[in-house]
């Protein structure tokens, strides 16, 4: 007896010093995994905007390409112009609208509330490719559905030109309401009401307790908002390089995509140059977001105590708000309208006899009978699903390391995770672009580099999730499992994977969803034979095979729509929503 008490002791005191060593050891290796992942691309970005890329002088230190851009000021000095005006409007357009939808949907009686979160939630799976091809087929200046109705019912030459600078923001405020009102939601959703009465009470009108109450109340979240828009719009490459290079606008990200994609030479130096201005810029902005939300807490309004979020009576303006929500479902419908027209059709028309005596499968039969097609559908699949399982991997051993272990420097896995935020997504491409054309990694020309992009550059969204749902895990129940002789793997496999697996799967599905639309990165990374979704709307869209880009879009759109129910749907199932 006193032996088998001996054995328990010993073990009960051992385990802790075993579950010690375990955890030094991850720190160690998830540290060496997340510095190879973060560091190289920042490094070979800054230098080889500092390297001489010709002439006798190659690989040499130089100023030169910054010199280049100095030579220029003028024309960058239009090019940042170009790139603010485009983001603040942008940001402000998907903000007014994207809050006043939420408002509506929160805090008044208006109908189709259900409509419009279901809207807002599909948006997410319709790739921004497919929704700026789909508003140019309704508003191009010369043969857009919308403009030559109205050339057909007014006479004027058209009703708005979607190929301009207010065309970009349109569509880019357009494409982000949805993202806004879902945001925006959450604060109007939350906000204890009290201080509303109190106003009523004191005899304010609605009006004036919405501009003095509520709208301060919901600044935290508006101001962080907004910045988050703005950093969105200025990373954007689908717009500015479909709608902005066609019409002679150039900003940041397609400058840096021009520098490298046309010419007899890639200009790497150059290219490099303008990424480095922009990795500061986006830095800059996101420094401002941090400091905006880490003030939030000066505005909380939600206490213990109950309440039920006060409802605004609209009266005889309800059915409005029921109409102004309807926008929502409207966005994602219009364009997607215009690609199911144009698809069943040789050439772009309006709708007549003779458009509709033209109508045919062809475009789709076409489309799915080009080999290269349904291999860039299997590349998509084979690249967003490794890169997110790679990413909940890997984020999944950091964050635990932040959360459960006491090691003094586990705060810096958190950060080196989260640095992938400064990095635009085209400039994410040259990165990667040029580092595995320096380094002997045979992946060059293969899906496998896009993996490799697209992991880096989705870890800061996989070390939230799991960093999240760690810190609803009381710790306890590991402790428990140490006590009783489990190893860290052992407790990984029947505790916190059980108990995780709703973040888990959230994570993954987040990070398929956003990899399968992703092209900006991809762009710069393809070669022939290594295309995906993406990059093959691109293509055709490029060729001018408009019947063929539309019928190819719409199936794709409905797959990635259908997949993120079928993933809803499976959570709701075995109850794994976060």
């Amino acid at each position: 007896m006193s032996r088998a008490v001996e054995i328990s002791s010993r073990t009960a005191f051992e385990t802790p010093r075993a579950v010690s060593n375990t955890s030094l050891w991850l720190f160690f290796v998830t540290a060496f995994v997340l510095l190879y992942l973060v560091v190289p691309p920042f490094f070979f970005v800054l230098s080889s905007s500092f390297v001489s890329e010709s002439g006798p002088e190659a690989g040499a230190f130089t100023l030169q390409h910054y010199v280049n851009i100095a030579g220029s000021l003028s024309d960058f000095g239009v090019l940042v112009w170009s790139s603010m005006v485009f983001a603040v409007g942008s940001a402000v357009g998907a903000l007014f609208l994207g809050t006043l939808l939420a408002w509506l949907a929160e805090r008044t009686n208006a109908p189709f509330k259900s409509v419009a979160y279901i809207s807002a939630f599909v948006s997410f799976g319709i790739p921004g490719i497919v929704k700026v091809i789909g508003w140019i087929l309704l508003l191009g200046p010369d043969a857009g559905l919308i403009n030559v109705a109205a050339r057909d019912l007014t006479g004027l030459p058209r009703l708005f030109n979607v190929l301009s600078m207010q065309g970009m923001i349109l569509v880019e405020a357009l494409v982000w309401t949805p993202v806004v009102f879902l945001l925006m939601a959450t604060p109007f959703r939350s906000m204890d009401p009290t201080l509303e009465e109190a106003a009523l009470a004191s005899g304010s009108t609605n009006w004036q307790v919405f501009r003095q109450v509520t709208l301060p109340l919901a600044l935290p979240s508006v101001l962080a908002v907004l910045i988050l828009t703005f950093v969105r719009s200025l990373e954007a490459f689908e717009i500015p390089a479909l709608i902005g290079l066609p019409a002679g606008i150039e900003v940041l990200t397609t400058k840096i995509y021009m520098q490298i994609r046309t010419g007899f030479l890639p200009k790497y130096g150059e290219a490099s140059a303008y990424s480095v201005f922009l990795i500061a810029l986006v830095s800059l902005v996101l420094f401002c977001y941090h400091r905006v939300t880490s003030q939030s807490y000066k505005f909380s309004t939600i206490s213990g105590k109950g309440f039920r979020p006060r409802r605004i009576e609209l009266r005889s303006w309800r059915w409005l708000g029921g109409v102004l929500l309807l926008l929502l479902p409207l966005l994602q419908l219009l364009p997607l309208a215009a690609l199911t027209w144009s698809s069943f059709l040789p050439f772009v028309q309006p709708p007549s006899r003779k458009a509709l005596a033209a109508l045919s499968f062809a475009n789709y039969q076409s489309a799915f009978s080009d080999g290269a097609i349904v291999w860039a559908v299997l590349n998509s699949l084979i690249v967003s699903m490794t890169s997110a399982t790679a990413v909940v991997i890997v984020t999944f051993v950091a964050a635990w390391l932040v959360v459960r272990t006491n090691i003094s420097k586990r705060w810096a896995l958190d950060q080196l995770a989260t640095v992938p935020l400064v990095f635009p997504g085209l400039v994410m491409g040259v990165a990667i672009l040029k580092m595995y054309l320096v380094l002997p990694v045979p992946i060059y020309g293969t899906i496998w580099i896009m993996f490799f992009a697209f992991l880096v550059r989705y870890l800061p969204y996989g070390i939230r999730f799991n960093y999240a749902g760690l810190l609803s895990i009381h710790r306890e129940l590991e402790e428990s499992s140490e006590t009783c002789g489990g190893n860290w793997g052992q407790t990984v496999r029947r505790i916190l994977f059980p108990l995780m697996l709703p973040t888990l799967f959230a994570g993954w599905i987040y990070v398929f969803l956003i990899t399968i639309r992703e092209l900006s990165v991809a762009l710069l990374l393809y070669s022939p034979g290594s295309q995906v979704i993406s990059v093959t709307i691109w293509e055709l869209w490029e060729n001018g095979r408009i019947g063929e880009v539309a019928a190819f879009s719409l199936v794709i759109t409905g797959g990635t729509v259908l997949l993120a129910a079928f993933f809803k749907r499976l959570s709701q199932r075995y109850s794994l929503e976060a």
